[in-house]
């Protein structure tokens, strides 16, 4: 699983799997962080017998040992940048670690880029039971999910309780 610092600093994501059945299967984690903010009382770090990857282009010992010491491996990269062609290589840097599949949690800025960059091949879009109103927060230009059309027919059966799993053409 890939997500940013900022979707785990502005949501505090245990980051686990949560399929009825497969609780304790939760997937590697890999975090980018640019620049090592990561919070270290992340929720994340409670879920037990897991990879967790940490890549950054900052150097901090301090934090570095800290992450070590939970068994979190750091990984330093030259340039982290998620607004632009970069991207790719911090997805040859993942496929170097083992990886060919990766399940993306993150916000839509980030999304957006993925999807521009042509980087996102099968597409699942996980729609919460419970509505954020006013507590949702979106600030991302230009919009490229605005294009996705979410269709009843799309929807995957799985038992999320009273969540819904859809997969989306791009």
């Amino acid at each position: 699983m890939l997500t940013t610092s900022k979707t785990i600093n502005d949501d505090n994501p245990l980051l686990n799997c949560r399929v009825e059945g497969l609780e304790k299967k939760s997937p590697a984690l890999i975090v980018l962080d640019r620049f090592f903010n990561i919070k270290k009382n992340s929720a994340f770090l409670k879920v037990k017998n897991r990879k967790i990857y940490i890549l950054t282009n900052v150097k901090n010992s301090s934090k570095e040992n800290f992450f070590k010491s939970k068994g979190v491996r750091v990984i330093k990269i030259k340039q982290i940048n998620l607004h632009s062609t970069n991207l790719k290589n911090i997805f040859y840097e993942i496929k170097k670690l083992g990886f060919s599949r990766i399940l993306v949690e993150s916000g839509v800025t980030f999304l957006n880029q993925l999807i521009k960059l042509k980087l996102i091949k099968n597409f699942y879009l996980f729609k919460s039971s419970v509505s954020l109103g006013s507590k949702g927060f979106n600030n991302s230009e230009p919009l490229y999910l605005k294009k996705i059309n979410i269709f009843k027919k799309n929807k995957i059966k799985v038992n999320l309780k009273d969540d819904s799993l859809y997969k989306v053409k791009i």
